[in-house]
């Protein structure tokens, strides 16, 4: 809450300006995901301000985190006072409480994958039992649902751990099913019924074919031999950017690109871009894998490589006045701040920390990635129980795919790892090392 008080009404990034033009027009589409647009909208109508959006993901981490802390404390049977430091490290931490009240989609996102990996201890701790009770299942099926719906990559996390469970704990294959099904329904309620009514433009979204476009450049910029391509592959790129121009690429920002390309035929033709990539690194695999390798180096590179930017995290919002149409929210978009002192004294720190040259410890989550595995094998080794590793599904599924998927490096993306390995590797670590058998099946 002290946060919230210091960056009040909340911090606001140019992606959440669009949202929130969005909601206060009604002409929602699906660039961002449709439903984290509708959630804000809902709220608004209780309290037409950023305050009540940022308040709501504050109460809904504390919500998480508290559960996480209890499901650790009950199933490792630690000392509570490690717990209560725990939770009061997380929740002090400046980039877990700025994030908390920045308006992203990734913040519910990456507490919903927390919430996810809370249950599967929870499973693996009762030997599969914990799913067996009908609230467990539904929130379990819920939560897959939304993890779905909340970012266009978050599908792989959500059935890769379905997956998973149903082929490790067959006796309760049953209650697995009933969960898919309400992951199933929650989904075609909201992309059918829900959308329609809130009249969310399909035809603006982010499509498979976005992250096969960045790779293509890639290509074109460093004047590859593009005779791979038939004509109409040609025709179809030159649409989107002309071929006769030099083509902006950064292999950790592709977002340099789209500000002055035609993105509507990658929306409506999204196989095209994937078809092209593959005719191009099949032709030359080595300039993909160097695009990929530079791309994903912040999911598992700990120290910051030189000349590589890195989003990190946002102190002031964007201004609506820069953009013609948003110029109307710049007196409720701006900060204004309830605790000044402490606002201030916060960036003065973060900032600092920049300046010291401290990335790997605040804003390279591979550190905390690697913590983890090192953890949880360690869970596995003296536990003798290699049904812990499931515990890894989450972080891994999350980190394979935004290494393929991401438009530029940003701790965000990566947040569901960042809060992961801070709840659950130090619990790990200690009772693996203290108290073995406590969850040892």
């Amino acid at each position: 809450m002290v946060y919230w008080l210091s960056f009040y009404p909340g911090v606001m990034s140019f992606d959440s300006i669009s949202q929130w033009h969005q909601l206060s027009t009604l002409h929602i589409n699906n660039w961002h995901p449709a439903i984290s647009t509708i959630l804000m909208w809902l709220l608004t109508r209780l309290w037409y301000s950023p305050a009540v959006v940022s308040l709501f993901q504050v109460i809904f981490a504390a919500i998480i985190i508290g559960y996480g802390l209890t499901s650790l404390y009950s199933g490792t049977r630690l000392p509570g006072f490690i717990f209560i430091v725990l939770g009061i490290l997380i929740s002090a931490d400046p980039l877990v409480a700025i994030i908390n009240v920045t308006l992203w989609k990734d913040v519910i996102y990456g507490f919903l994958v927390l919430l996810l990996s809370t249950f599967l201890f929870n499973i693996i701790r009762t030997k599969g039992e914990w799913i067996a009770k009908p609230v467990n299942f539904v929130l379990f099926g819920v939560t897959l649902a939304f993890i779905f719906l909340f970012r266009v990559n978050g599908f792989p996390v959500a059935i890769v751990s379905l997956i998973c469970l149903l082929f490790l704990y067959t006796k309760y294959i049953k209650p697995f099913s009933f969960a898919a099904l309400i992951t199933i329904a929650i989904i075609l309620v909201v992309v059918g019924p829900l959308y329609s009514i809130f009249k969310v433009d399909r035809s603006y979204r982010q499509t498979y074919g976005i992250p096969f476009l960045n790779p293509v450049a890639a290509y074109i910029s460093t004047n590859q031999d593009l005779g791979s391509l038939s004509l109409s592959d040609r025709e179809y790129l030159d649409s989107i950017y002309p071929l006769d121009n030099p083509w902006p690429y950064s292999c950790y920002d592709a977002t340099i690109f789209f500000y002055e390309s035609n993105l509507i035929p990658v929306v409506q033709n999204p196989l095209s871009t994937v078809k092209i990539f593959t005719k191009l690194a099949t032709h030359d695999p080595s300039n993909a894998f160097r695009h990929f390798l530079c791309l994903s180096s912040f999911i598992w590179q700990p120290n910051q490589p030189l000349g590589v930017y890195l989003e990190t995290i946002l102190f002031e919002n964007y201004n609506p006045e820069w953009m013609t149409d948003w110029s109307v929210y710049k007196d409720s978009l701006t900060q204004s701040s309830i605790l000044p002192q402490i606002h201030n004294l916060v960036q003065r720190a973060v900032k600092a920390e920049v300046h010291r040259d401290t990335y790997m410890l605040f804003w390279r989550h591979a550190l905390y990635l690697f913590a983890f595995l090192v953890g949880l094998i360690l869970l596995v080794i003296r536990t003798r129980n290699a049904r812990w590793l499931l515990l890894a599904v989450p972080i891994v599924s999350q980190s394979i795919i935004v290494m393929f998927t991401a438009q530029l490096q940003a701790v965000r993306y990566q947040y569901p790892v960042y809060l992961i390995s801070l709840l659950f590797t130090l619990p790990m670590i200690i009772v693996a090392l203290k108290n073995p058998k406590q969850l040892s099946n």
